[in-house]
């Protein structure tokens, strides 16, 4: 079960901020793995990015990803932190499919980090 506390990630090493908010504390754990992750170049979640997507009832909204991360290779991913409850969900399955989309577009890789 995920950790619902909220907070702030202060000096993180590989992020261009001093600080990264996080909204869960899978995010947290997942911060301090990026963060020891040898392949990893830099992360942040203050990456500004919102895919457009259709939800099931028709409405548009904007999807801001979890994590923007690049790699010592220079490869660049978008990762997502859902609870595997989630990942049936349809609006969920839009919004990762958008996102997909988006990353292929631009070269990237679209990354789910998921716990059931």
């Amino acid at each position: 079960m995920p950790l619902s506390e909220h907070g702030d990630y202060e000096n993180p090493r590989k992020s261009p901020y001093t600080v990264e908010r996080y909204e869960s504390g899978w995010e947290m754990l997942y911060m301090r793995k990026l963060e020891i992750d040898k392949t990893v170049k830099k992360w942040t979640k203050n990456h500004g990015i919102v895919i457009e997507y259709i939800t099931e009832a028709g409405n548009k909204r904007g999807y801001k990803p979890d994590f923007l991360v690049e790699k010592i290779d220079g490869q660049k991913e978008i990762h997502e932190v859902k609870g595997g409850q989630f990942l049936r969900n349809p609006d969920t399955i839009r919004k990762h499919e958008r996102a997909k989309l988006w990353c292929k577009q631009r070269g990237m890789n679209f990354i789910i980090i998921s716990k059931n």
